[in-house]
């Protein structure tokens, strides 16, 4: 019990120091809807118009973790992700049902990436470095084509399980969405109201324990170090262990 208590006391001194001093990170679209996203990507059409050269030989770092950077038609996508999403965490999924604008592809037995610009009825519009060499804006990629056995699996940088630890609602998870808990942690044990409307409450109590609590903060606290700033892409459930 005392070890477990001294535990939780030690994330909130982590809380009260890292809040001032670690930034968030933030997508580098005003938001994350699929428009602002599509929009940040666009924006790069103007710097790498279709045609630009950009084969093999050219590589771009990425900021999504997993991957430090690729060549071609990785680096490409990579690049207009980073445009659209900032320093988000990226991770792997395979339903390809669930593909979003700005999600990469790495198609044709692990030998093509691309990223998603739209998602039409029986499509996808995409952009690619290193179709024949060069950028190329637009192509339609059948979804039949994703689902046929040869999509080796999807990267996207939406957060995890929208709304879970994210109790401002800025759709990331931050040492501010933790401090916010943590005080409404200290109202509630000094008898006051904990200020928190019931959907924040939801999204605060990511261990599902019924209230916003001390442990709860500490979870928030270690996802967003371990996601948001090491991008290690690490699991709510591998965070939260009862």
């Amino acid at each position: 019990m005392i070890k477990r208590m001294l535990s939780l006391w030690i994330s909130v001194i982590m809380i009260l120091i890292l809040i001032p001093a670690v930034p968030s990170a933030r997508a580098a679209a005003a938001d994350l809807s699929e428009e602002s996203v599509r929009a940040a990507m666009l924006a790069m059409k103007a710097q790498y118009p279709e045609g630009t050269p950009f084969g093999n030989d050219v590589f771009k770092s990425w900021k999504g973790g997993i991957y430090g950077g690729g060549f071609g038609c990785a680096g490409f996508a990579f690049m207009l992700s980073d445009a659209a999403f900032g320093s988000l965490p990226a991770r792997k999924y395979y339903d390809y049902t669930q593909v979003r604008v700005g999600d990469i592809l790495r198609l044709n037995n692990d030998s093509h990436s691309v990223i998603v610009l739209n998602v039409n009825a029986d499509s996808y519009t995409i952009a690619e470095g290193n179709f024949n060499g060069k950028v190329h804006w637009g192509r339609e990629l059948k979804k039949s084509e994703v689902m046929n056995g040869t999509t080796t699996y999807a990267l996207t940088r939406y957060p995890e399980s929208a709304g879970k630890g994210d109790i401002n609602g800025d759709s990331t998870i931050s040492a501010d969405d933790a401090q916010i808990v943590l005080r409404a942690y200290v109202r509630r044990i000094s008898g006051r109201a904990a200020g928190l409307t019931q959907a924040q409450i939801s999204a605060a109590d990511v261990d599902s324990n019924g209230i916003a609590d001390l442990e709860d903060a500490q979870y928030i606290l270690r996802y967003y170090v371990l996601n948001g700033i090491s991008h290690r892409n690490v699991p709510w459930s591998a965070i939260i262990k009862k």
